[in-house]
């Protein structure tokens, strides 16, 4: 770097990664990963407000504070769309400035002006930066973990009272904003044994500092115990160990984990490691190795464990900060010469055969890569060229990465063939996982929301109430609740299961059709869902509907006048469900119901059985035709009339169970939706 500092190289790096990452984020126009979006959103926010962190007024116990701390400025705009864009820039930098915590690493352990460069480059074009164009924690995080395994390296290597500090610090910050590394004090204090080997005296002679820093913290949280000290995260204490399973994750996180880090730079990283823990040739070499090995286990067993507790799936999002680490472990092969030929060789080879031997269809199916932008990336060539084509291009692709590795081994001038080559392919599969997030978003955005995401803070009725109806997909609510600060309150209608751990107030509905919440008569704003069911009230009026929501204004006591449970948005009706019409003021139900009923043609006829009082009867729905079932009713207090179908469908995208489309009943008589307003949800 004789011309140009290397340092300004850095920081042209670091703006250039930040304004790709910011560009493709503004294709990135609405949450997605819920509900931790909505959390820490909703955190922010409050605090913006009114310097709590409240989620729906309520406390949210918390730990993970310093995302929300540090995006709540931006919410004193009071504009949920401008505090998502400086959120997503704010993400942006944060994920674009790791590289100098790396790039110091390199330059720590030996590496040249070029090798650092490098290190910095991988670590911004890493698939994982994906994550900066979404409200969570994780950008903020990467920094900082990677900052502190430099600082923590280099406090191994010169044990002095400030260095161990800031390896405290950004250890202490790095939990604050992820609590998943909470643990990091445990491996720096493990690692000064490694570096130590194995003397006790050394540790407490050059460590003192750090051990006893952290002993007190450890302590009060043994005291105090993991439930109470998690708050939000305290069913981690219940997570199960099963031993079988967590070995089947290890190994499938370590496969798609050296996928992500690109199989050329692995062989060389996996035998450096080994060679600075069994001889290193400096406090440097033995820190680093410590250091890394003891993040890859913690970091490993937590998306073990959470993956055998519910989360069946490549936690990649868990383990992004390994991937920066590689190259680091490949400067150590490399400045000793690139030695153990063989064993790269055979690690390389090993790669090679596991890559032939497991496709990687198999895990870009279903919700599989949810967390993991490698194989979004996987998916989306898939879905470009065809599963066969695209695994074979994979295939192909690790072969020649797996080969370079080898050739790295046994010829120099292939070395930096092959960081290039990572580079592209990491490149490669980042545009992949970003143009699939764009897809994805344009599609929510279309389903789940209307034209004018904040519809109920346009609407100028105050604060309302999100009513939440069973079988509504919770990111409905969670996207209506973002993007609508008036939306202050949520409550869960009959069976609808709770969107997040923050409270669950039922809503109940009385005899003569008041919504009751706590017991108390519901009198404000109602936004209802109608996405499997629909409503029509009394004493409110309908003033705005955004993407299967209704928003109702009131004009004295809301009452519900008739309810369906079981029709959804589109005009299908469940396999099961109930209609339940509720009293006029005399307390009576009298008249005719009318149901239209149809069915596609091309489909087969379904039989649905009504009950209700004095009703039970099977109604026949051929293919192709169109009936109106009327039932006269005269009944004292609500009716009810339930159905069941002898046959069930499933509709496709999203595998609803359908049974025949029906229209919105109408009922003809004295009932409660007799007396204005009333209006169809």
């Amino acid at each position: 770097m004789a011309t140009v500092p290397a340092r300004l190289v850095l920081g042209g790096i670091v703006a250039a990664s930040f304004l790709v990452r910011y560009v493709a984020a503004l294709g990135h126009t609405t949450p997605l990963y819920f509900p931790d979006e909505y959390i820490y959103s909703g955190i922010a926010r409050s605090l913006a407000q009114s310097g709590r962190p409240l989620i729906r007024g309520s406390s949210a116990h918390f730990p993970a504070m310093l995302e929300p701390l540090l995006a709540a400025p931006f919410w004193l705009t009071n504009d949920p769309a401008l505090a998502f864009r400086l959120t997503q820039a704010e993400n942006a930098l944060a994920m674009s400035l790791a590289a100098v915590p790396v790039y110091l690493l390199v330059r720590r352990l030996g590496g040249d002006a070029w090798a650092a460069l490098a290190a910095a480059a991988l670590t911004v074009v890493s698939p994982d930066l994906f994550f900066s164009s979404f409200v969570l924690a994780d950008a903020i995080a990467y920094p900082l973990v990677l900052g502190a395994v430099y600082l923590g390296v280099w406090a191994l290597a010169e044990p002095s009272r400030r260095l161990q500090l800031g390896f405290a610090a950004l250890a202490v910050l790095a939990t604050f904003a992820r609590i998943q590394y909470v643990f990091l004090p445990l491996v720096f204090v493990a690692a000064s044994l490694v570096v130590e080997r194995g003397s006790v005296r050394g540790v407490w002679k050059r460590f003192r500092l750090s051990v006893l820093l952290y002993a007190a913290p450890l302590a009060f949280a043994a005291a105090l115990g993991p439930k109470r000290l998690l708050g939000y995260y305290s069913g981690v204490a219940d997570l199960h160990v099963r031993p079988g399973e967590i070995a089947h994750w290890l190994g499938t996180d370590a496969m798609l984990l050296a996928y992500a880090a690109g199989f050329a730079l692995v062989p060389g990283a996996v035998v450096g490691i080994a060679l600075a823990l069994w001889k290193p040739i400096s406090r440097e070499e033995s820190g680093f190795a410590a250091l890394s090995v003891g993040l890859l286990l913690g970091l490993f067993a937590e998306a073990a464990l959470y993956a055998t507790n519910g989360s069946d799936r490549f936690q990649e999002r868990y383990l992004m900060v390994l991937l920066p680490l590689v190259f680091p472990a490949f400067v150590v092969w490399l400045q000793r010469g690139r030695p153990a030929k063989p064993a790269v060789a055979l690690v390389a080879v090993g790669l090679l055969a596991l890559s032939a031997r497991v496709p990687l269809s198999g895990y870009t199916v279903s919700d599989f890569k949810q967390d993991s932008p490698f194989l979004m990336g996987v998916f989306r060539l898939e879905k470009a060229v065809g599963v066969g084509d695209g695994s074979l291009a994979i295939a192909l692709g690790a072969a020649v990465l797996a080969c370079l590795a080898v050739a790295a081994a046994f010829k120099k001038q292939f070395v930096w063939v092959a960081v290039g080559a990572t580079i592209v392919a990491s490149c490669a599969v980042s545009l992949g996982a970003i143009s699939f997030d764009h897809h994805v978003v344009r599609t929510v955005r279309a389903t789940y929301l209307p034209p004018d995401a904040r519809w109920v803070d346009h609407a100028n009725v105050g604060d309302a109430t999100l009513i939440q109806t069973p079988a509504t997909p919770h990111a409905r609510a969670h996207e209506q609740l973002f993007w609508n600060s008036s939306l202050t309150r949520l409550a869960f209608l009959d069976q609808a299961s709770p969107i997040d751990a923050f409270g669950r107030p039922h809503v109940t509905v009385a005899d003569d059709g008041r919504l009751l919440l706590g017991g108390k008569t519901m009198r404000g704003p109602l936004a209802i869902s109608n996405f499997a069911v629909r409503a029509r009230l009394t004493g409110a009026v309908p003033v705005a509907t955004g993407a299967d929501y209704e928003l109702w204004r009131p004009a004295g006591t809301p009452r519900m006048a008739l309810f369906v449970g079981g029709l959804y948005h589109d005009g299908w009706l469940s396999p099961a469900g109930h209609l339940t019409i509720y009293p006029a003021a005399n307390g009576r139900v009298t008249g005719t119901l009318r149901l239209p009923l149809s069915l596609p043609a091309a489909t087969k006829p379904t039989t649905l059985h009504l009950q209700g009082p004095d009703v039970d009867r099977r109604v026949v729905v051929a293919p192709g035709k169109s009936i109106v079932v009327t039932v006269p009713v005269s009944h004292r207090g609500p009716w009810t009339l339930s159905w069941h179908s002898n046959r069930i469908g499933y509709l496709q995208p999203d595998d609803r169970p359908i049974s025949v489309q029906a229209g919105m009943p109408s009922f003809g008589g004295s009932y409660r939706g007799s007396a204005a307003p009333s209006s169809a949800a």
